[in-house]
């Protein structure tokens, strides 16, 4: 369940500072996401958080969600740019159907604690296909579904972290995708809340 975390030595301590030598002075960051709204997994989220509290900046205040493209800097603000609108006719167009997920066991990247997003169905990949966007410098080589919980305050062992990370047990939540958000929040804020600028209504209700 950790290999791949525990491929590194430590965890990596996120630095809460602007940074003006990646946003150049644009001042949001879009992207497109799944909110969780749902009453058993946000006390889930919370019970995690809680556990791992010590580990963890305070102050994280972006609300649960599930990260499905980047847009990127959005030079216009809080405006939807033709791309944008360009892909949410094309989202629209595909016709998504209500889908469940499953809200699962914790793992770890180094920078972040992170609650396992299954969908045994593949339709993430239906969506991420519908978005149809040109990488991102910033998506991962290989898109993993999941929920941050928080970001690490120091470097930490590995293996301390896989252990505590294991002490809390919880069985897997189903829940209900019924739309799909665009969303910005403010480059200056590492731990900062989002912004719901669109949301798409999925079919199937």
């Amino acid at each position: 369940m950790f290999s791949d975390f525990l491929n590194h030595k430590t965890t990596y301590e996120t630095e809460l500072r602007d940074f003006p030598e990646w946003h150049e002075g644009i001042e949001h960051f879009g992207f497109w996401a799944i909110e969780i709204s749902d009453a058993d997994c946000l006390k889930k989220i919370r019970s995690h958080q809680e556990h791992l509290s010590d580990k963890l900046h305070s102050g994280y205040l972006r609300q649960p969600h599930i990260t499905l493209a980047l847009e990127g800097l959005m030079e216009d603000g809080a405006r939807l740019g033709p791309s944008i609108m360009k892909t949410v006719k094309r989202l629209e167009a595909c016709n998504l159907q209500v889908f469940p997920l499953w809200l699962g066991g914790c793992n770890s990247f180094p920078t972040c604690p992170y609650l396992q997003v299954i969908d045994p169905k593949n339709n993430l990949s239906d969506i991420r296909r519908c978005l149809n966007s040109a990488p991102h410098a910033g998506d991962p080589k290989i898109y993993t579904p999941h929920v941050t919980l928080g970001f690490y305050n120091k470097a930490y062992d590995t293996i301390r972290i896989s252990e505590h990370i294991s002490e809390i047990q919880s069985p897997d939540i189903e829940f209900t995708v019924d739309e799909i958000v665009f969303a910005q929040y403010k480059t200056n804020e590492v731990q900062g809340p989002y912004r719901v600028l669109h949301r798409i209504r999925l079919g199937g209700l």
